[in-house]
């Protein structure tokens, strides 16, 4: 039986932009739309021509921008369609003003390290980090059983700068 092969891919460098942005209940949209540096475009290039990334037999990617501009060189690379599942999706951080409510009293700045502290907390139109716990598990619990032997390549969000690979035997 053949290794199946998991590659873990945060999305590349964006645009810094200034004026106003994920300020009001449709932040969400804004924050979707994020595009890529100049220099994220030219991470992502590099990371297609990676030897270990040259023989992937499935591409999948977040539906944000960000992550499919950062998978579509991968995918051109292997010749292969990107397929998208919004379960990959970052998590909902919601109504801005409850989060402010929710933050207010807390030591750190970072609501993302906040909710992740109180894993049950979520907006009213958001998203608890369980929740997201529970949408990232039943993904990768169906690519593991639908490509069992297989190279998948996976582009999301997560807090990491480098490619991250697991093998599962």
């Amino acid at each position: 039986m053949e290794n199946t092969i998991v590659y873990l891919i945060r999305h590349a460098d964006t645009v810094n932009e200034n004026g106003i942005r994920n300020t009001n209940e449709d932040s969400q949209m804004i924050n979707e739309k994020e595009i890529l540096s100049v220099y994220g475009e030219t991470q992502s290039k590099k990371l297609s021509e990676n030897e270990e990334l040259s023989k992937i037999d499935i591409i999948w990617s977040s539906s944000y921008t960000r992550a499919k501009a950062t998978a579509k060189y991968i995918a051109e690379y292997n010749n292969l369609p990107i397929n998208l599942d919004s379960k990959l999706s970052e998590r909902k951080l919601g109504n801005l003003k409850e989060l402010g409510e929710f933050m207010k009293d807390k030591k750190t700045r970072d609501p993302s390290q906040e909710q992740l502290l109180d894993r049950d907390f979520k907006t009213s139109d958001g998203e608890s980090a369980e929740e997201t716990k529970e949408r990232m598990t039943k993904f990768f619990n169906r690519i593991l059983k639908d490509y069992e032997g297989k190279r998948i390549a996976v582009v999301s969000h997560r807090r990491f700068n480098k490619v991250f690979f697991i093998k599962l035997v």
